[in-house]
């Protein structure tokens, strides 16, 4: 480790640096801090008026008041990065953090995560491996180990290179580096460019592991590039190899590659930092029996394992209550219970009435819940999904028909309404239908120009 855990210091993911924690705050991020704010403010100063003027003047016979606020209650804004991130869980310091791209170290405490990244590619490999032997249909089959080949070489290499080139920044920075092209699918090439660092990753291997790897670099060659058909270049490297015929994939020396491979990283890693990892030759992401809670939700509290079962059950991703007897047969009508509901409605992802001689309230999910809780409760991506019925509804006219927006992008019910409420939330409630409808947030609503510059913004926000 680099750095003590839980300090007040972050230690970049990407080069290694240290420094205080608010070095690593964005521009961005500090406005999205900002809107939040602003948005649990203006949420307070509502709920205030409110109670302020829902029984002024009720016994005069002479002045009638009635007071008007908005009816809708607007989420919170949302932010996100279309990028790819990788969760990981430090096994030196077991703190979970995510990341874009290959990153070197733990934000937390500075050990080397060279190995972690890996092995979280190896299991998702062996997983692609699963999935070919369970198919029907041999040319299917074959596609799947296509691709779960030629992920293990581009984990590989990318990891290569961005070690390397870690290495050079760090230890020869006054050295120019040469452009490293695809250098790192060459075993002979990858040795050269590594012997400026004095360093060979490929060392420790046996020279039947060394023959293995080179032929798989060139088998993903053939998949890749020539339709998996045998070419002369690789009749070379492979002894039973035939001119013209289909190479051969089988899924355990597929699952050999990328053990390989992982022996390789697992040494680069410990370059890094001169001294071996305790957690070398330990699967790092352990793999769950089926029917078994995921790593993450043995993790979470009451609270918000209520929230993703609400998001699990719901079937149409709108307000439609909760159905209370089920909620109760699932977690019971104890006082923690009531605790963690209440906190799910401090967080606004809830709505709840209350009702004499119940211990629970009724409950109402808001469109923040499903933001919240979907990623585990359905695998689903409502940060995506409004990118693009945004770029949808903008493209569109002025008078926008929910229901025929609905079925031209075809989606389940359960995958629109989150999204869509989310896009109505930024138009003028003056220009939203408040026709009751329980299939959609709204039938309707029509945009002037300062809608649109509203969702274009909200676009950029989720699609950072």
């Amino acid at each position: 480790m680099k750095l003590q855990p839980r300090s007040h210091q972050t230690v970049c993911p990407y080069s290694g640096q240290i420094a205080d924690d608010a070095d690593f705050a964005h521009p961005d991020d500090a406005k999205a801090a900002i809107e939040i704010v602003s948005h649990a403010a203006m949420a307070d100063i509502h709920n205030a008026f409110s109670k302020m003027f829902k029984d002024f003047n009720r016994t005069s016979r002479f002045i009638k008041f009635e007071g008007h606020y908005a009816a809708r209650r607007r989420p919170k804004p949302h932010f996100s990065r279309r990028d790819l991130l990788r969760e990981l869980v430090c096994d030196h310091c077991s703190r979970d953090y995510g990341v874009y791209a290959i990153a070197l170290y733990c934000p937390d405490c500075g050990a080397p995560n060279v190995r972690l990244h890996f092995a979280r590619e190896a299991e998702l490999v062996s997983a692609q491996v699963d999935l070919a032997d369970g198919v029907d249909g041999d040319e299917l089959a074959y596609r799947l180990l296509g691709n779960a080949h030629e992920d293990v070489l581009t984990a590989f290499e990318a990891t290569l290179k961005a070690v390397y080139l870690h290495g050079m920044a760090v230890r020869r920075p006054d050295v120019p580096v040469k452009p490293v092209k695809n250098h790192f699918q060459n075993l002979d090439i990858a040795t050269h460019r590594f012997k400026e660092l004095d360093f060979d990753p490929f060392e420790h291997l046996s020279a039947a592991d060394k023959t293995a790897l080179a032929l798989n670099i060139q088998i993903r060659h053939i998949i890749g590039h020539n339709l998996g058909v045998v070419d002369e270049r690789f009749t070379a490297h492979a002894e039973h190899a035939k001119l013209g015929e289909t190479v051969s994939l089988v899924g355990e020396d597929i699952r050999r590659f990328a053990a390989i491979a992982q022996s390789v990283i697992d040494r680069l890693d410990t370059w890094l930092v001169g001294s071996p990892s305790p957690f070398i030759d330990v699967k790092a992401v352990p793999s769950t029996q089926e029917g078994s809670p995921t790593p993450k939700e043995h993790a979470l509290d009451l609270a918000q394992r209520i929230g993703v079962w609400i998001a699990k059950n719901s079937t149409d991703g709108g307000t439609t209550p909760v159905n209370h007897e089920a909620l109760v047969a699932e977690f019971g009508e104890s006082n923690e219970t009531a605790m963690a509901i209440a906190e799910l409605e401090a967080d606004g992802l809830v709505t709840t009435t209350s009702y004499m001689g119940q211990s629970l309230p009724r409950i109402r999910p808001t469109v923040d819940l499903f933001f919240a809780f979907d990623a585990l409760a359905i695998a689903g991506t409502p940060i995506e999904d409004t990118a693009t019925l945004t770029e949808i509804v903008l493209a569109g006219p002025d008078d926008v028909n929910v229901a025929a927006v609905h079925a031209a992008i075809g989606w389940p019910l359960r995958r629109f309404n989150p999204p869509i409420a989310l896009i109505i939330a930024e138009v003028d409630d003056r220009r939203v239908s408040k026709a009751l409808n329980s299939t959609y947030p709204s039938q309707w609503f029509s945009l002037i120009p300062a809608d649109r510059v509203a969702l274009k913004a909200l676009l950029k926000r989720v699609t950072q």
